[in-house]
């Protein structure tokens, strides 16, 4: 999402806004504006907040004795995040310099593609955690022989593996361009409509459409499994129905916040590109939501490490394990220097 085909179709028409009419030229101001001093300062928070939340996370599963196999899949996803967050500062700079490219086409090829190959990564550990979490509580005596952790760390080094394929139209389309006014940009060399439809296309449909239909479907069988053996359990009277409720409760809201985080963070952006392909000249309108729909694209990346500690118990356990060790150290050396300072008096 360095510079993507919608910039690559439209970049140079927003230089024509300048000279249309007063409004037209405010219209640009305004734009320009948010393109180098608005969405670069906010990316940057999101950039940051993305590499400690996301670190802290790594930290975490590492620190932790016994690794559980959601423990695998959450750690690849915060290094997929990890691969994303890495490619902001480029676009910051990009966006700061008004859309110049000052790193070379090689550089621009891999910040591009590596990019890319996040939101493959993501969508395929989401999709493949929610099947393991439907087999989990759904089919715990089924594939048994295949939930084990050496077997679930190939599972992801394989999605890893079919990401790179996948991600292979954008080592090919990625470099930088020079456009008619001389501005010389990181973008999809799309040169035709086809192209631009068909890239569009592939990219939605692999990265989004194709997943959530499955993600979505697999939450809703655990949210109905759950529910239905919580009514033959209360039924039964076999024990405390508000315990088992509170779970419930707690399981629906993760689940429905998962979910919403990875709609609201995908959608408008693959939208957007969707919309892009029937429209010849955008509005500025347009532009404000395309941008707004990258910094939602961006913001999921820092988002998800809070997630994870918010809506686990076991994660704020973890977290809280390490803070008292980490206390417990600062605080022995504390006293270790107080005891050497006595002894030298």
């Amino acid at each position: 999402m360095i510079m993507s085909e919608i910039q690559l179709s439209c970049w140079n028409s927003t230089y024509d806004l300048l000279n249309t009419s007063w409004t037209a030229g405010y219209h640009y101001q305004v734009s320009n504006a948010a393109e180098t001093i608005i969405l670069p300062s906010f990316i940057g928070i999101i950039c940051a907040t993305g590499l400690v939340g996301n670190i802290l996370v790594l930290v975490i599963i590492i620190r932790s004795r016994r690794k559980t196999i959601p423990d695998i899949y959450i750690c690849n996803l915060a290094v997929a995040d990890l691969v994303h967050v890495v490619g902001m500062p480029f676009l910051i700079h990009q966006w700061a310099r008004s859309g110049e490219w000052v790193f070379g086409s090689p550089l621009c090829t891999i910040i591009t593609s590596l990019d890319t190959c996040n939101q493959f990564a993501c969508s395929a550990i989401m999709t493949a955690m929610s099947l393991d979490r439907y087999l989990a509580l759904v089919q715990p005596f089924r594939l048994t022989s295949l939930r084990t952790r050496s077997k679930t760390i190939r599972v992801n080094l394989c999605l890893w593996a079919v990401s790179f394929i996948l991600v292979f139209p954008v080592w090919v389309y990625s470099k930088v361009i020079k456009f008619k006014d001389g501005l010389e940009s990181c973008a999809f060399d799309l040169s035709t409509p086809n192209d631009v439809l068909w890239y569009t296309l592939y990219l939605t449909i692999t990265t989004f459409f194709f997943p959530l239909p499955l993600i979505l479907t697999c939450y809703i069988l655990i949210l109905c499994y759950t529910w239905e053996m919580y009514q033959q359990n209360k039924k039964a009277g076999r024990y405390n129905t508000s315990i088992p409720r509170e779970r419930i409760l707690r399981l629906t809201r993760m689940v429905l916040v998962l979910v919403g985080v990875f709609i609201v963070s995908s959608a408008p952006y693959h939208v957007i590109q969707l919309v892009n392909l029937q429209i010849s000249q955008p509005t500025l309108t347009f532009y404000v939501c395309y941008y707004c729909s990258i910094c939602l694209s961006y913001a999921s990346s820092s988002v998800n490490p809070f997630l994870y500690v918010l809506l686990s118990g076991n994660f704020r356990k973890r977290l809280s394990a390490c803070t008292k060790v980490k206390m417990k150290t600062t605080e022995r050396e504390i006293n270790n220097i107080e005891n050497t300072l006595k002894s030298s008096f």
